[in-house]
């Protein structure tokens, strides 16, 4: 009868320790993604990509050659993620953390994040990209992490337009227009 009683109650004391165990267990966002060549979706060798911790550099990861890279950000803080290479236009992301709860269902929340780059042409504004490309934060109603719409939303016609100038000058619509007028006017 002691042997059943210590058994007994050493399974009601489990559960609480296993309890306060998985409070105690840091929480973190599972940011993980590939970098692409902007036309041809190749994965890109050697990109930087850097995290910086309420505006503090916090790690960084240059891709090998299949683009990927892979960070865990912590619950409470604001990053920017910012993705660059030579010669290339660099982009970022601005990923809050500041509102997952302090305990959340989970140990982790996966955010899986892939990142075109292409190069610059010096005669296309490419300064829309000093702005943020995305904005996610923790939302309460999904339990999980969310990309911002009505940010994205507002910002799609902005990028769009400057993405529809690159490509005509990339692929040098303009300049066949240009040739094409001179014929004319002749």
């Amino acid at each position: 009868m002691i042997l059943l009683r210590t058994v007994v109650a050493l399974g009601l004391l489990i559960p609480p320790a296993i309890g306060l165990h998985a409070q105690g267990t840091r929480f973190s966002v599972i940011l993980s993604g590939k970098v692409t060549e902007y036309y041809s979706g190749d994965p890109m060798k050697g990109a930087l990509v850097r995290v910086l911790k309420a505006g503090q550099p916090d790690g960084q990861w240059v891709t090998k050659g299949d683009g990927r890279y892979k960070f865990e950000l912590e619950r409470g803080w604001k990053y920017e993620v910012w993705f660059s290479k030579k010669h290339l236009v660099t982009k970022h992301v601005i990923i809050d953390t500041r509102e997952v709860p302090a305990y959340p269902d989970v140990p982790f929340y996966e955010m899986d994040l892939q990142m075109t780059l292409f190069p610059w042409i010096k005669d296309v504004d490419l300064s829309v990209f000093e702005e943020a490309i995305g904005l996610a934060t923790y939302k309460a109603s999904v339990r999980n992490m969310s990309w911002d719409v009505p940010y994205t939303l507002q910002m799609r016609p902005v990028f769009s337009k400057v993405m529809d100038e690159y490509e005509k000058t990339d692929r040098g619509y303009y300049e066949r227009r240009d040739r094409r007028e001179r014929e004319v006017y002749r």
